[in-house]
């Protein structure tokens, strides 16, 4: 296979990743977006890294403030992806109606979710059509009871099926 866009694209959409939401809030104003592309950096100090499109809205948001908190979504809050990532047609603000609260950063924290993380930006690296951004981690916390986490596989959301293991 060429190492083209397209081609890339394809073999990666076969790992499967978790699908989070992003949040920072910038001179008073809630943003947020869904991504795929987070991982843990580091136990010790907590560091974690997500990676955002150079040509998204909330790239220049997140630089700005030095802030975000990152969203782990749980099959019980799947609707969230497609609403942050401004996928339903009529929610303009994916806010609206959504219940969140400042943590540490000063980052909007979703109740909605299987767990979430405060960051303050700690480096970024441009790399690509992206950039990396690594995040201290200043608090966490899990406010819902276990469920399973939603997947982007194959350019779709799912979720597990312990059934089939």
């Amino acid at each position: 296979m060429t190492l083209d866009p397209t081609g890339f694209r394809d073999v990666m959409s076969r790992f499967a990743s978790g699908v989070t939401v992003v949040t920072t809030i910038c001179d008073g104003v809630p943003h947020g977006l869904t991504v795929s592309a987070f991982s843990s950096v580091s136990l010790t100090p907590p560091r974690v890294l997500i990676c955002l499109g150079n040509d998204t809205d909330s790239k220049p948001l997140i630089a700005r403030s030095g802030c975000f908190a990152v969203h782990i979504l749980g099959r019980e809050h799947m609707e969230l992806g497609p609403r942050f990532a401004k996928l339903i047609p009529g929610v303009a603000d994916p806010f609206e109606g959504m219940p969140y609260r400042a943590e540490t950063s000063g980052a909007p924290i979703l109740e909605t979710c299987i767990a979430w993380l405060d960051c303050r930006v700690e480096s970024a690296f441009p790399t690509g059509d992206h950039t990396i951004y690594v995040g201290d981690v200043l608090a966490a916390g899990r406010p819902h009871t276990e469920c399973d986490p939603v997947l982007y596989y194959r350019r779709e959301w799912r979720v597990l099926d312990p059934a089939a293991l």
